[in-house]
């Protein structure tokens, strides 16, 4: 049995793809997978990103965990790169679980990282449960006569400004905004009863004037009552001025009218956390495709697809340091308990959790596991198991052991 490798074929990911869902289809015997397309894309105007982009979810999962395998190569001595790979069970066997009622399938008893910045697989999870939850906040809010807007803000940047430092700075700037007077008078004149705070960031590099990394801040506030054209225009005015001084204090450029602050009504609130939840894509947030600039999980894609991007390679390693231990969303203190939600469970709770519904399909044993995690083959095993059938499992492991001695005998010609 091959010995768990350092770096998985990650060539196979990308050369591969319809070859391993068309030999799927053959093991399955009845050929039931099937791919959900969704409609056409389309770019939006205001952010660039890519909206529903065509998805096939088995080609979803074998891509997260293809990108996890880039993060691994990036990180090596990072949690992630043990994530889902290290067994925690006694012998080193490792479990496969299903779930009739979604058709998925789950690995057991497997370490995990529950990063949601640096892992493609725990972040696609988690991100998910964020937003059932945000979307959950937002309907009991507007159930009960509110509305929620969506306040974005950001900051002049350039190529040449480290991410780090720019997180430091749009920190302390945005717990400046917040202490302004004018601010907490504005926003108790509008009825705000509390907010939900999310943190992105993009990168530059292939636009046509790269401005280097873009972090910025998406803010979902829960408002008394919905807001006017005209109303959300001069509060927008209003708190402009007060982030453009928070920035200068913070030792940041001051942004402009047109950029520095955007109000929204809640017609943009809703498509923002749809858009976030998409399960389409690796996870959400922080990967969301972008028209232009890169989102940090694109750069794992353009490694996958070119090995040699040295840069790419780099950003991610330098936004994984920069964001490591920071959290994705923060509700404001109370706003949960106001809406019923109960306590939010930890990023490490939700990535270790399983559906209810599960059953234990299979026990791999440890030379089974290493010969999957060897080939780096684990996406491709959890696809062939949300069939449910352990004899159609079996029967891949046995392409697997045959795909890995035709790999012996090629390296040995």
């Amino acid at each position: 049995m091959p010995e768990q490798a350092q770096q998985g074929p990650l060539l196979v990911y990308t050369e591969n793809l319809t070859s391993t869902l068309n030999g799927i289809k053959d093991i399955t015997s009845d050929g039931t997978e099937s791919a959900k397309h969704s409609p056409g894309s389309t770019i939006d105007p205001d952010t660039g990103e890519v909206l529903n982009p065509p998805y096939d979810p088995a080609q979803a999962l074998l891509e997260r965990y293809a990108a996890q395998s880039v993060a691994r190569s990036i990180l090596p001595n990072s949690q992630t790169a043990k994530c889902l790979r290290v067994s925690r069970l006694a012998g080193g066997g490792v479990e496969v679980w299903y779930s009739p009622d979604h058709a998925s399938a789950a690995f057991g008893g497997l370490v995990t990282c529950h990063s949601v910045w640096a892992c493609p697989v725990c972040a696609a999870k988690i991100t998910e449960r964020r937003r059932a939850e945000v979307s959950a906040a937002m309907d009991a809010w507007k159930a009960q006569g509110g509305s929620v807007a969506l306040l974005t803000l950001t900051h002049p940047h350039t190529r040449a400004d480290p991410l780090a430092d720019l997180l430091a700075a749009e920190q302390k700037a945005l717990a400046s905004f917040f202490a302004v007077r004018a601010v907490k008078d504005l926003l108790r004149s509008i009825g705000r009863v509390g907010q939900i705070r999310a943190w992105e960031v993009t990168q530059g590099r292939k636009r046509e004037i790269n401005n280097g990394w873009h972090p910025h801040f998406h803010i979902l506030l829960f408002l008394e009552r919905e807001l006017s054209p005209l109303e959300l225009n001069q509060v927008e005015t209003e708190l402009y001025r007060a982030w453009s001084g928070a920035c200068r204090r913070a030792g940041l450029d001051s942004p402009s009218r047109v950029h520095g602050v955007r109000l929204d009504d809640g017609s943009k609130a809703a498509a923002y956390v749809t858009k976030w939840g998409m399960d389409r894509e690796l996870t959400k947030g922080h990967s969301k495709r972008a028209k232009d600039g890169e989102t940090p999980f694109d750069l794992l894609r353009s490694v996958l697809a070119d090995p040699a991007d040295r840069q790419g390679r780099a950003l991610f390693a330098e936004f994984a340091k920069a964001f490591r231990g920071k959290r994705q969303l923060v509700w404001s203190r109370g706003l949960r308990e106001l809406l019923e939600l109960g306590a939010e469970a930890s990023d490490a709770e939700v990535a270790a959790a399983r559906m209810e519904d599960c059953l234990l399909l299979a026990r791999l044993s440890a030379d089974d596991w290493r010969l999957v995690d060897g080939l780096d083959a684990r996406g491709e095993l959890l696809v062939i198991a949300k069939h449910g059938s352990e004899l159609v499992l079996t029967r891949f492991l046995e392409t697997l052991k045959r795909r890995w001695n035709d790999e012996q005998t090629t390296v040995q010609n």
